[in-house]
């Protein structure tokens, strides 16, 4: 894999740690927050993540 797919999977998972972490500060300031689109940004975590892990050879 070259280098620009790994850092741009990284990238991407670094975006979508940074979306939950705004959801989660709103939801915080927000009680009536819903958990789907929670449900959802975790789904998209997952996902990033699984992606980048694979790039770097972790299966």
């Amino acid at each position: 894999m070259t280098a620009e797919l790994k850092e741009a999977k990284l990238e991407a998972h670094l975006e979508a740690v940074e979306k939950h972490k705004a959801l989660l500060e709103k939801l915080h300031l927000n009680g009536n927050q819903h958990l789907d689109e929670v449900n959802n940004s975790l789904q998209q975590l997952t996902l990033t993540l699984e992606e980048y892990l694979k790039i770097i050879g972790i299966p």
